[in-house]
C-alpha cells in the first residue's frame, strides 16, 4: 500500500488564495453596492445590486466548495470553478462599467 506523498504547505497556500479570491470578490462587491446606492437605486442601480450580490454569492460558493474538496486526497473539477470564478469576475466588472455609465 502506497502512502500519499507530502506536498508540504502547498494545500494551506491553495486554501489562502481561494480566501483572498473571496476577499477580493467581497470588496468588488462592497463597491458594487456603494455605486448602486450613490445611483439612488433606480431600475438599473437596483439591478446592479441584485447582480452583484448573485456574483458574490456564486464566488463564494465556489471557493468554498473548493476549499473543502481539497481535503479529498484527490479534487477534481478545477476547470470548471476557474470559470465560474472568471464569470463572476468579468461580470462584475461589467456591472461596474453599467453603473458608472448608465
Amino acid at each position: 500500500m502506497s502512502t500519499p506523498a507530502d506536498h508540504g504547505a502547498q494545500p494551506e497556500r491553495t486554501r489562502l488564495a481561494w480566501r483572498r479570491t473571496v476577499l477580493s470578490g467581497t470588496a468588488c462587491a462592497l463597491l458594487l453596492f456603494r455605486l448602486a446606492f450613490e445611483r439612488g437605486l433606480d431600475d438599473v442601480g437596483a439591478l446592479g445590486l441584485a447582480l452583484g450580490l448573485l456574483c458574490w454569492l456564486a464566488l463564494l460558493l465556489v471557493a468554498q466548495r473548493r476549499i473543502r474538496a481539497m481535503a479529498r486526497p484527490e479534487p477534481v473539477g478545477l476547470a470548471r470553478a476557474v470559470a465560474a470564478v472568471t464569470l463572476c469576475c468579468v461580470l462584475m466588472g461589467l456591472l461596474g462599467v453599467l453603473l458608472i455609465l448608465w
